[in-house]
């Protein structure tokens, strides 16, 4: 398979290197914030379950060549709206919220978690095909409507984060394209306006989420216990944490969704900043370069489009779950790569490195297949 004439000789092994040493460090991180608590016992051997399943995926979107993908577009652009339709109409309730779509009674599907990256391959395609028309406003006016579709739907689920997610996505990647300056300021101030008019139609616990970051001290105890257990948590931990399985907040139960949101505070405080934060902050940074090292190899500007759009993907869901673990962002429901517990975010994240690969193992102009 690794022949001099085959693609699998450019298969990029230190990124997947980087990304299974992530996800196995994440497991015993959920193994050890589910301590405690019976009903969560299945979760780590189900985190390992949908990586493998997610290592397989992987493989065969490698061997697929993206420009498969990219061929048929329009297709899977649509194949998310609709997707995104039918969790409106009938997909699964959880938490006050209607994200997904039930397979089984063990099983759901999110597909925003799933769009986001089939959105990084579609809006790459889309941009490619129109890069001459890149400074025309009607263009970018286009883009913006092929943008505010998914995220109309999102947001309705109710999904913030992932709404933001989009957004960002959609910004990185039109940036690279060449969108004019003037093109930024004018959706800059659109956007303010769009956030000001968007607040009111927030859900209730959206807002508490906003104005408690906003002024805590004005915020009920309710509302801010959680993010103050979090602080406690990365604090306490120190340089080499209080030891695995040992963390008082997430063993003690202090800590809410400690497996998801907060997973971050379980590692500083049982880890600490050497063996905690810093480990997962360079497997990141790590990942990150491999897969902006593809987009600097690849002369294809869809392939680039594509792998810096992950790359954004990876990049901000990061900040802002770091971010909101030490107080420095609102909470906003987002994970950490490779790390929180969710079987539909590990093989979507898994299903972007498989497409990140088939983008390198196709560098080469004259290499199909």
């Amino acid at each position: 398979m690794f022949s001099r004439t085959s693609t699998w000789r450019y298969f990029d092994v230190w990124l997947v290197a980087g990304v299974l040493l992530l996800t196995a460090y994440g497991v015993l991180m959920i193994r050890s914030a589910i301590t405690g608590a019976p009903a969560f016992e299945p979760l780590p051997a189900a985190q390992v379950r949908w990586a493998a399943i997610g290592f397989g995926i992987m493989l065969i979107f490698a061997s697929i060549d993206y420009r498969v993908l990219t061929s048929i577009h329009w297709y899977i652009y649509v194949g998310l709206v609709a997707a995104l339709i039918f969790v409106l109409v009938a997909g699964a309730f959880g938490n006050e919220t209607r994200r997904w779509i039930q397979i089984t009674p063990e099983i759901r599907i999110q597909p925003s978690e799933f769009g986001r990256v089939f959105l990084a391959v579609t809006f790459a395609q889309f941009l490619a095909h129109r890069r001459h028309k890149i400074h025309q406003f009607s263009n970018t006016v286009t883009a913006v409507v092929y943008i505010a579709i998914p995220v109309a739907l999102i947001f309705l689920e109710p999904d913030l984060g992932m709404s933001l997610v989009f957004l960002v996505l959609w910004f990185v990647m039109i940036w690279l394209a060449g969108l004019p300056l003037t093109h930024f300021m004018l959706l800059a101030l659109i956007g303010i306006i769009g956030l000001t008019a968007v607040f009111p139609l927030l859900q209730d616990y959206q807002k508490e989420r906003i104005t408690t970051f906003v002024n805590p001290e004005g915020a009920d105890e309710e509302a801010i216990f959680n993010i103050e257990q979090a602080q406690i948590s990365i604090g306490s931990g120190g340089l080499f944490g209080k030891g695995y399985l040992n963390g008082t907040q997430s063993q003690l139960g202090f800590l809410r969704v400690q497996h998801t949101d907060f997973i971050f505070s379980v590692v500083t405080e049982e880890m600490g900043l050497i063996f905690g934060s810093l480990v997962v902050l360079s497997l990141m940074a790590f990942i990150l370069w491999r897969i902006l090292r593809v987009a600097f190899m690849t002369p294809d500007p869809t392939g680039k489009l594509i792998c810096v759009g992950i790359a954004a993907i990876l990049f901000f869901q990061t900040t802002v779950s770091i971010g909101m673990n030490v107080r420095l962002l609102p909470v906003t429901g987002l994970t950490l790569p490779f790390v929180s517990y969710g079987g539909s975010s590990l093989t979507t994240l898994f299903i972007a490195i498989g497409i990140v690969q088939s983008v390198l193992m196709r560098h080469r102009k004259q290499e199909f297949g």
